[in-house]
């Protein structure tokens, strides 16, 4: 299934927002806001790109019929993310802790200044292999994230407020 999701930040330039969106302490405030337990597995930075592994845990169960099907209450995932500094576009990926074979999401997060602003496109793909209720479970999956991406874009606006990039 796939989805879209897409957010204007004002006051911010490219450079500025890529600073921003792979600082440690900015997504360590994000991750509490969203309920999200999170830890970084590998960081590797240089002038020009970085690649980032963390392993997140939402901080709540999900709906007993997903949780029947997936046979477990809570479902972690281990996200992996690629960018090249200026290039605006990063490749993102994630495997689940439960049904790793059946379970596959992937996508490219953009960013580009646009009218003064900076504009994060977030395009994904979730697909579910299980028969008769592969559907359904994307559906729950792409909700959830959906949500996930509204509640950071407030919070992204609200950081910039409080810690103006310089």
């Amino acid at each position: 299934m796939k989805f879209r999701c897409e957010h204007r930040f004002t006051g911010i330039t490219l450079a500025q927002y890529e600073k921003m969106y792979f600082d440690e302490a900015f997504n360590t405030e994000l991750c509490k806001v969203l309920g999200l337990t999170r830890s970084v597995v590998s960081y590797d930075v240089t002038d020009t790109k970085v690649k980032r592994v963390v392993r997140v845990a939402p901080n709540r169960e999900i709906p007993a019929p997903a949780a029947k099907i997936l046979g477990a209450a809570k479902i972690e995932y281990t996200e992996t993310i690629e960018y090249v500094f200026g290039s605006g576009k990063a490749d993102w990926s994630t495997v689940s802790s439960v049904m790793t074979d059946k379970v596959d999401s992937r996508g490219t997060v953009r960013f580009a200044e646009r009218d003064g602003a900076v504009v994060r496109s977030v395009d994904g793909d979730v697909t579910v292999k299980i028969t008769l209720l592969g559907g359904t479970v994307e559906k729950f999956i792409v909700s959830d994230v959906e949500r996930s991406y509204e509640k950071a874009a407030e919070f992204t606006r609200d950081w910039l407020s409080k810690h103006p990039p310089a």
